[in-house]
């Protein structure tokens, strides 16, 4: 579909979308709403109607890629799942998809590179993001604790290393190059994760 031609409700994903990859190939300060614009297909007149200013939009580009994670994640009331390991490994499998995916490595190339000098990108995942996502997952893990699923711990000190071990991997894989020296399926990364997660890495019983 041509530009001109998309629908006006696309609009301001359409804007956020050209503001993601201007960010990531520019920096926030290199960057200006002319190559936005140009590169969303639009006038610099319409990415204010929507947007007040440039860092304005870019907390939005990371609003919008927060939200689709939060997506993924099991609500704190989620009914409890038969299988628990099975139903956290689908969930890691599409977590993780998500993280790997370009628009969120781009996502998380802006916010490592522009964190030391924009306050608001702190106090967006400190007031926001943590809070949510924290609240989110370790009320799911409380009630598997709750039920005797798994054993009493710290549900946010476990939540975080959860979060973590995914994370991490995204970094040094994703956005370091590791993967071209060390490629690793993503469904392997998965398991191994979640197998530690839930069962540690020794062996049963004494050590020979």
């Amino acid at each position: 579909m041509a530009r001109w031609q998309r629908r006006p409700e696309e609009r301001p994903r359409q804007i956020l979308g050209a503001a993601l990859d201007v960010f990531a190939e520019k920096g926030f300060a290199r960057a200006t709403m002319d190559e936005i614009a140009e590169a969303a297909g639009i006038t610099k007149g319409t990415i204010y109607l929507y947007f007040k200013s440039k860092k304005d939009l870019l907390l939005e580009v990371i609003r919008a890629e927060m939200e689709g994670f939060m997506a993924l994640l099991p609500p704190p009331n989620a009914a409890a799942p038969a299988d628990l390991e099975a139903h956290a490994r689908m969930l890691g499998r599409a977590f993780l998809g998500a993280l790997m995916a370009p628009a969120a490595t781009k996502t998380l190339q802006v916010i490592l590179s522009e964190l030391r000098h924009l306050p608001e990108l702190k106090r967006l995942y400190q007031e926001e993001a943590l809070p949510r996502a924290n609240a989110q997952v370790a009320g799911f893990l409380t009630a598997q604790m709750d039920r005797g699923a798994i054993r009493a711990l710290d549900p946010s000190i476990a939540t975080r290393c959860l979060f973590g071990m995914f994370f991490i991997f995204v970094l040094t894989q994703e956005l370091f190059g590791a993967s071209r020296v060390t490629p690793m399926a993503p469904e392997k990364v998965v398991d191994t994760v979640l197998d530690i997660f839930f069962h540690g890495i020794l062996t049963k019983g004494p050590m020979p």
